[in-house]
C-alpha cells in the first residue's frame, strides 16, 4: 500500500511522458531522409520541435548536442518533481548529475592538455546541480587549485583520491576514473536507502549499467592504454550485476584484447566474444540491448516501483542517443545501411 501511495502520481505522469517517446516508424523516416536538414524538418513535428526550431544551416554538432541535453535536463526536472519520496528525488538528481560530471571531465581534459579551445563550446550554460566556475577551472595553475575550486561539490573527494596518481603519471585518466568510481558509489549508497522492493529493482538495473561501464572501460583500456591488470582493476567500478573484479582477475591474461573480451563474456554478455573484437561500437550497441531488455522487464512488471522511473529515464537517454547519432551520421553523408547499426530501437 505504501508503494502505491508513493508512486501513484509519478506512475501516471511518467506513463504520459512515455507516450511522447518517438516511435520506431519515425526513426525509419529519419533514416530515409535525404540529409540532416530534412531530419530536422521531421523532428519539428515531434516533441523536439522547440529543440530543433532554432538550428539553422551550418549549425555545429556541439550546438545540437547542447540543445538536446538542455531538453533532457528539463525532462529530469519533471520526473523529479513527480516523486514524493526524498530518497527517490535524490536519486533522480544524482542521475541528472551525470551530465555535469561529463562536462567536468571535458574541462579536465582541456585544462590538462592545455587545449586551445573555448570551453564555452563544451558546457551547458547555467547550473545543472552545482555552481561551478568553469572559467577558473580551465585557468587553474595546478591540480591542487583545480580541486580547491570544487570544494563545495562531491567531486572534490574523488579528485583528491586520484591526485597523487595524476601527479606521478601525468594522465587525466586517473582523475576521470576516480570521478566515475565515486559517482557510482554514491548512486549505490542512494539506492541502499530505498524500500526493499525498490532496492531490488534499482540494483538490477544499475548493476547492468555498471557492468556496461566496466566492460567498455576494460576493452578501451586494454586497446588504447595497455595498462597492467593491477592498475586496471584499481579503477574498477563496484556494484555490477554480473561482472566483478575477482572474475576479471581470474580470467585475465596478457594475450591481447580477445582475452579481455572473453573475461567479461559472462551471463547475458556471452555474445560479446562472437562480435568483431576490434569494433567497439558493435559491442557497445549489444550491451545497450541487454540494458534495454532489463528496462522493459521493469516497465512491464509491478508499476509502482522506482523501476518505472529508471526505465523511462533509460528509454529517454536511448532516444536522445539515437537521434544525435542519426543526425551526426547524416551530417557525414552516411547511407541508411550504415546508419541502422548505430541505432538501438
Amino acid at each position: 500500500m505504501r508503494q502505491l501511495a508513493k508512486y501513484a502520481f509519478a506512475n501516471a505522469k511518467i506513463r504520459a511522458m512515455r507516450s511522447s517517446l518517438l516511435e520506431p516508424v519515425l526513426f525509419g523516416q529519419l533514416t530515409e531522409a535525404a540529409d540532416q536538414y530534412a531530419c530536422l524538418e521531421i523532428l519539428k513535428k515531434t516533441p523536439y520541435e522547440g529543440v530543433v526550431a532554432g538550428l539553422q544551416k551550418g549549425y555545429s554538432f556541439e550546438a545540437l548536442e547542447k540543445a538536446f541535453i538542455k531538453y533532457d535536463l528539463a525532462v529530469y526536472a519533471k520526473v523529479e518533481a513527480a516523486l514524493s519520496g526524498k530518497a527517490e528525488r535524490a536519486f533522480v538528481e544524482l542521475v541528472r548529475q551525470r551530465y555535469e560530471l561529463e562536462e567536468l571531465k571535458v574541462i579536465l581534459r582541456i585544462w590538462h592538455h592545455k587545449l586551445p579551445v573555448d570551453w564555452h563550446d563544451h558546457v551547458i550554460p547555467g547550473r545543472i546541480c552545482y555552481e561551478i566556475d568553469f572559467a577558473k577551472l580551465a585557468a587553474a595553475q595546478h591540480i591542487e587549485e583545480f580541486i580547491l575550486l570544487l570544494d563545495h561539490t562531491p567531486y572534490k573527494n574523488a579528485l583528491m583520491k586520484a591526485r597523487q596518481a595524476y601527479k606521478e603519471r601525468r594522465s587525466s585518466f586517473y582523475l576521470e576514473a576516480a570521478l566515475d568510481v565515486d559517482y557510482y558509489e554514491r548512486l549505490i549508497a542512494c539506492i541502499a536507502k530505498f524500500s526493499s522492493v525498490d532496492r531490488a529493482v534499482a540494483s538490477r538495473i544499475l548493476g547492468i549499467e555498471v557492468d556496461i561501464e566496466n566492460i567498455n572501460w576494460l576493452i578501451r583500456l586494454r586497446k588504447y592504454y595497455s595498462l597492467g591488470i593491477g592498475e586496471m582493476l584499481e579503477w574498477f567500478i563496484p556494484g555490477g550485476q554480473w561482472i566483478h573484479k575477482d572474475e576479471v582477475r581470474k580470467y585475465y591474461t596478457t594475450d591481447g584484447l580477445a582475452k579481455v573480451v572473453e573475461s567479461v563474456s559472462l551471463g547475458p554478455y556471452a555474445r560479446i566474444k562472437d562480435l568483431a573484437q576490434d569494433n567497439v561500437m558493435l559491442i557497445e550497441n549489444f550491451l545497450y540491448e541487454v540494458l534495454l531488455r532489463e528496462v522493459k522487464l521493469a516497465l512491464s512488471g509491478f508499476p509502482f516501483t522506482i523501476g518505472t522511473v529508471m526505465g523511462y529515464l533509460v528509454l529517454k537517454q536511448k532516444e536522445t542517443r539515437n537521434v544525435l547519432s542519426l543526425l551526426h551520421a547524416k551530417e557525414y553523408g552516411w547511407q541508411k545501411e550504415e546508419i541502422a547499426p548505430l541505432l538501438s530501437l
